[in-house]
């Protein structure tokens, strides 16, 4: 597991600010505070939930003070200090004492945590809070560029009364309290994220032998990155992009596992389709919730609606273009392909581990052999993964490190003549605030069918279609397109092989076809 060093990361301003205010009546440096201290300390200092640290102005310089400083920053707290008068530090613990009595104080002292953690974990850049809790301790981990950090570890009570805090008093609830013994999720209540500076956060839980585990997605109104190119993707992959934009039906899929910016390159790509367009076609988004601000008229699932009812209904709703977050189950797979056929253009996303293997799983599906294989209907699958990218600043060239490369991935990258370009992970530096990355960029695959194509799928099978894909029809694989990555010293060959698979897998798919 990562250690992240995330006192280091550098923002403009906390994204925590707006709503620290009503926290102010919260002193983590009370008894039984998160913060506790000694009597005598508390006469000259108090730290509130809304990270001000209260100081007597005669008491700046004083060792014990200088000390519970150093603790706060060693716990990667955000404080800011704030000069006060020992009376007015002696209100703060007295209003503290008389606020809403001790169960209220205590509900208050978890939402502040919890808004702290998420406000930590804004600023390191993290897709997802892991909360895991344990018989004795709570681990806290961020995922940063694809990979999971360690952050704090709290006792076990601190985690549990974190989850419940979490889903109890900041989520959109239609159901039950917050559970430890079962599966739940949750939207996180928007006047949080919004004030969090997100667009928006779900929460999901699950029981596990030790404890609950509670995983939450950050979602980011995220301006960055809104071009196809800005992703990562190729020159002849976003001529194929613009290509599916420019037919007037079919069913385009984004594919990959969870994390793999399916949902950004979507939103990227139906935002040029707007562009391109001139506004003059009606885009009409289900989502659920939705991920990312669009140039279209985005909707999320009601709370009465199954998935395929709503879908049902979208198509009553004069749409152009159709965008689905997510073909669950056969009644919305079935009902995206309507969408299809009755002359709409419709893109969705569906897990697979490449492009090619969305065909077989929409049959397994239920959907009818022969829609999914109407080369007029399926017309474009994408599938991609995202791969951490190197620092440029303290990336290491493998040739004076091939002692840290296992030897079978080096026989491997010597197999394809790979060894002199490739750069590895380095230590950290201040450029990367220690974790030797800085970004992530896709690596894809994009399948544009034709007749030819489903022919030898309906005759062959998947793999043979997968090798006429690439001898025929020129297609470049996920894999290869990672290759290109390495070559290029932007991507580790370690991640990109936990990412995409083993590099040389190309090579056996063509070998396997002489044999």
């Amino acid at each position: 597991m990562n250690d992240l060093t995330l006192q280091t990361i550098d923002v403009e301003a906390s994204p925590l600010t707006p709503i620290t205010s009503s926290l102010s009546s919260v002193v983590l440096t009370a008894k039984s505070g998160r913060f506790e201290i000694k009597d005598e300390l508390r006469q000259v200092l108090a730290l509130t939930a809304d990270g001000v640290l209260h100081i007597s102005d005669n008491y700046l310089s004083d060792p014990y003070v200088m000390a519970f400083i150093d603790r706060l920053e060693h716990e990667e707290f955000d404080f800011q200090i704030q000069s006060a008068s020992m009376v007015q530090i002696k209100s703060l613990y007295d209003t503290a004492a008389q606020h809403a009595g001790q169960g209220s104080q205590a509900e208050t002292l978890r939402q502040a945590q919890a808004l702290e953690l998420i406000g930590h974990a804004h600023k390191a850049g993290a897709s997802d809070i892991h909360i895991v809790v344990g018989h004795d301790i709570t681990k806290l981990f961020y995922r940063v560029h694809g990979l999971l950090w360690e952050a704090r570890q709290e006792k076990s009570e601190v985690g549990n009364e974190l989850c419940s805090a979490l889903y109890n008093s900041m989520c959109d609830v239609s159901k039950e309290h917050y559970q430890a013994h079962i599966p739940q999720d949750a939207r996180v209540s928007r006047r949080f994220v919004e004030q969090l500076g997100l667009f928006g956060a779900r929460i999901a839980t699950r029981p596990l032998v030790d404890g609950p585990l509670m995983i939450m997605r950050l979602l980011y109104d995220d301006a960055s990155k809104q071009t196809l190119d800005e992703l990562g993707f190729l020159p002849e992959q976003i001529e194929h992009f613009a290509r599916l934009r420019s037919l007037p039906y079919g069913v385009n899929l984004f594919t990959g596992p969870t994390g793999s910016g399916k949902s950004k390159s979507l939103q990227v790509n139906l935002n040029l389709l707007h562009d391109e367009t001139e506004g003059t076609r009606h885009i009409l988004t289900l989502e659920n919730p939705p991920e990312y601000r669009l140039k279209a008229n985005q909707s999320a699932l009601g709370a009465a609606e199954t998935w395929s009812e709503a879908i049902t209904n979208t198509v009553r709703l004069d749409p152009d273009v159709l965008m689905y977050g997510e073909l669950r189950d056969l009644a919305s797979a079935q009902a995206a392909y309507t969408g299809g056929m009755t002359g709409h253009q419709v893109w969705s996303t569906l897990h697979t581990n490449d492009a090619i293997a969305a065909i077989p799983r929409l049959i397994d599906m239920g959907v009818p052999h022969y829609l999914v294989t109407d080369p007029a209907l399926t017309t474009g699958i994408i599938n991609q993964s995202l791969l951490p990218v190197l620092c440029p600043h303290c990336k290491v060239p493998l040739l004076e490190h091939q002692s840290a490369l296992d030897k079978a991935l080096f026989n491997r990258l010597a197999k394809l003549h790979m060894v002199d370009q490739v750069y590895l992970t380095g230590e950290g530096c201040p450029q990367c605030k220690g974790m030797a990355l800085v970004d992530r960029t896709v690596a894809a695959e994009m399948l544009l069918t034709d007749l030819l194509f489903m022919k030898v799928f309906n005759e062959q099978g998947a793999s043979a279609a997968r090798r006429h894909w690439v001898k025929e029809m020129g297609g470049i694989t996920k894999i290869a397109h990672a290759r290109m990555k390495i070559a290029a010293g932007i991507v580790d060959p370690r991640h990109a092989e936990t990412m995409v698979g083993p590099l040389d897998f190309d090579q056996q798919l063509v070998e396997l076809s002489h044999a």
